[in-house]
């Protein structure tokens, strides 16, 4: 018994003096240990990998990791040169394994925003391979020098890839723009009549570009011009020829467009017509209506947009119900976002991406390797006098499995993608020997792996009134997100739905709601007509809502304290019992009025952000003065009591708006105007807000306003605000426009003048 609690006793103790030996002290650079910084920087690299991975996240946290990683990776190399005073097998290994965690880690990175970072890759890994330079044992020479090399090649092939994806990208934009321009008059493209009762819309007459116009465009600039393929412009300036080029889908077998993807019926895989089995052809139509929305963010023309032709696809096919509206515009805002935040776009701008795939693959073999050999360290260190580094086994062999781990979840990335599952449809629609029934089995596991990146139906909430009662005592304020209920999505949607027959109606979002009502009730003249921005007239509606719904709590509300509530709609659904109409209306009204508050919270309004900022900080503070604790009833009374005092303050004018609005109307018709005026004015929020806002918010989670304003973009509503890139962004924005994002707009500016005849 004694015995066993010595050695228990010697073991703990031996593992307490090798945790003290990992984070032991370096004599030579008086800092902590070699082991210490190659374990801190592995976890650094692993964070930034996941931070990728799940996700494309805002700008500024993915910059500050890659600088706090680039400078512990050569922080650390530097510490192992200095630290070495002999051979060093453990510095070696460690050396080229960060090196190659390193550039593995970036999976997210865009092409356009990280042209510089493979010459710092490559610059990292000529350090490396200085440190290999000195002799070990053959064994793991070789396999180190393997994956160096691996690394190196697959540096430089991504820095040749970048600039080419650029110039594909750049050149499907273009030919995507002008295509368009023509693509209602190809001969058997003209609409056919809207379908009636009991007709099935079909997409016969839709040859809307999926895949293939960038090789197309090259076939033909690699041949001679007939007539029907283009029309050839000399270029004096240049000792090459630049061409105008028309497609045409007949001519160019090549050119995979829409029609062609609903032409394949008898199928396995698309052979299904019924609405709800047209999923895998929807991702399809996704790609395609990604290409055409790209062009709002270099400000380049929509030419279908003023054409029936594109709105009766978008009203009676994509809208046909809400659950496809939202599939088939959240896939296409995934791709969108893989353009402007991931490595995807790139990756996929020239086909399937097997080299880089397969170099995935050898350096997962040469990386597992080094795990063999590196068990022989030990017995050199030994043999040559060395002071042993502390679980350099187990480091290394960590690294090892870090590595191996981040390569294969790379590779499932790009294999089990979208843009994966948009090139094998469209070669199942052209190649009829992927119809065999073996090599549809195989597709079908393959899809079944594929997320198709629907949107989550999350909107967030900030509830002024809560928000600034929890700030007043806790400090914080905080948004809070919440499920969209069916009936909110079917509200949204009718109110779309009404703008095929009535486009006015986009802008009357006001007057759509109450009928007139307002100025007969003589409500609007004092307190909405000098509302100059949309973000005043967001938060007079939002606290009149808010009210309104204190109001509805009734003897529910003597006992909320805001302090304590969640920002969301608070009434209990107990309490309307038997007044369904009534609580569809108030949960629309509520969740869209704090969702439109959440949307001032980040500037996505159709107003200057500093203009948005300020206005929301001055009516925080309008609140504050005259709320600082109690119940929501005691909110309710406190605002109303200093309603006429504060009549010039937008807190005052909602309070005002609230006041007479629950005179005018009862509850059930109070909450259903109300509805219909959030989701009216949520439309024109959407429609009205630049490109460029809705793309800072796509490096972080979709917005439900950007799904809205692509989907009314194809319908034709694009507002009057100028969306390019060029166009000047806020202060406040999160994503500053980038010096790329710039030269992209004059490259395209550039293609454009040189293909216009």
């Amino acid at each position: 018994m004694e015995s066993s609690s010595a050695s228990t006793v010697a073991s703990a103790a031996l593992n307490v003096s090798s945790i003290e030996g990992l984070f032991k002290w370096n004599k030579v650079t008086r800092m902590a240990s070699v082991e210490t910084l190659v374990v801190l920087t592995t976890l650094l690299l692993v964070a930034r990998f996941l931070l990728d991975f799940l996700g494309p996240w805002y700008g500024a946290w993915s910059w500050v990791m890659e600088v706090v990683n680039y400078s512990m990776v050569h922080y650390t190399m530097g510490t192992m040169q200095l630290s070495a005073a002999k051979v060093n097998d453990y510095f070696q290994v460690w050396a080229v394994l960060l090196v190659t965690l390193q550039y593995s880690v970036k999976a997210g990175h865009p092409y356009s925003r990280s042209k510089k970072a493979p010459l710092l890759d490559l610059m990292s890994s000529f350090w490396a391979a200085n440190l290999l330079r000195v002799q070990t044992f053959s064994r793991l020479r070789a396999s180190l020098w393997m994956i160096w090399s691996l690394n190196a090649a697959r540096t430089l092939t991504y820095f040749a890839a970048s600039e080419k994806a650029e110039a594909v990208n750049q050149v499907s934009l273009r030919i995507t723009a002008d295509y368009m321009s023509y693509e209602h008059e190809i001969a058997d493209a003209v609409p056919p009549p809207p379908p009636g009762d009991g007709e099935i819309f079909t997409m016969d007459s839709y040859k809307y570009l999926v895949l293939g116009e960038d090789q197309v465009v090259k076939d033909l600039q690699d041949q001679p011009r007939t007539a029907t393929t283009g029309t050839q412009r000399p270029d004096s300036s240049r000792r090459w020829r630049k061409y105008q080029v028309r497609l045409d889908p007949q001519v160019h077998e090549k050119l995979i467009t829409l029609d062609k993807i609903w032409k394949v019926d008898m199928s396995r895989i698309l052979g299904c017509t019924e609405h709800t089995s047209n999923q895998l052809k929807d991702v399809c139509l996704s790609f395609s209506l990604y290409k055409l929305l790209r062009r709002r963010f270099y400000d380049l023309p929509l030419h279908e947009a003023g054409l029936k032709k594109i709105s009766r696809l978008v009203f009676r096919y994509i809208l046909s119900d809400a659950e496809r509206a939202f599939r088939v515009v959240g896939t296409e805002l995934s791709f969108l976002q893989d353009l402007f935040y991931s490595r995807r776009a790139a990756t996929f701008a020239s086909g399937f991406p097997t080299t880089s795939l397969v170099l995935s693959l050898l350096l997962v073999a040469a990386t597992g390797y080094v795990a063999y050999p590196i068990r022989y360290v030990p017995e050199r260190e030994e043999k040559a006098n060395i002071v042993r580094s502390t679980h350099g086994v187990l480091i290394t062999r960590l690294i090892v499995a870090l590595i191996a781990v981040k390569e294969l979840a790379g590779i499932y990335m790009y294999v089990f993608s979208q843009w994966t599952e948009v090139l094998m449809l469209c070669n199942y629609a052209t190649r009829r020997w992927l119809r065999h029934p073996l090599a549809e089995g195989v597709m079908r596991v393959l899809l079944t792996f594929i997320n198709r990146g629907q949107w989550d139906d999350t909107i967030c909430q900030h509830n002024i009134l809560i928000s600034t009662c929890r700030t007043a005592k806790r400090g914080t304020t905080s948004w809070q997100g919440i499920r969209m209920e069916t009936r909110t999505k079917e509200s949204i949607f009718r109110s779309i739905k009404r703008l095929e027959e009535n486009p006015e109606r986009l802008g009357s979002y006001l007057s759509n709601a109450f009928e007139g009502e307002l100025d007969s009730k003589q409500m609007s003249s004092a307190i909405l007509d000098d509302l100059e921005a949309d973000t005043h007239r967001i938060l007079v509606w939002h606290i009149a809502t808010c009210l309104c719904e204190i109001k509805l709590a009734s003897n529910e509300a003597v006992v909320l304290r805001p302090s304590n509530m969640q920002q969301r709609p608070f009434v209990d659904k107990k309490q309307m019992l038997g007044a369904g109409a009534t609580w569809a209306n108030y949960t629309t009204a509520a969740s869209l009025s704090n969702y439109c508050a959440y949307l001032v919270t980040q500037a996505l309004v159709p107003d200057s952000g500093l203009v948005a900022r300020n206005v929301l900080d001055e009516v925080r503070q309008e609140i504050r003065a005259i709320l600082l604790d109690g119940s929501m009833e005691d909110v309710c009374t406190r605002l109303m009591y200093a309603a006429p005092a504060t009549s010039n303050t937008l807190t005052g004018k909602g309070t005002e708006l609230a006041r007479k609005l629950m005179v005018a109307y009862g509850m059930d018709d109070l909450w259903e105007k109300l509805a219909d005026f959030w989701t009216g004015f949520l439309l024109h929020l959407a429609v009205s807000t630049r490109a460029s806002k809705h793309r800072t918010l796509l490096a972080g989670r979709r917005e439900l306003t950007t799904h809205l304003w692509a989907l009314l973009s194809h319908a034709g509503f694009l507002g009057r605000t100028s969306h390019g890139q060029a166009t000047i962004l806020d202060p406040v924005d999160r994503l500053a426009t980038q010096a790329s994002d710039v030269q992209t707009v004059t490259n395209l500016e550039q293609i454009l003048s040189e293909g216009t005849p």
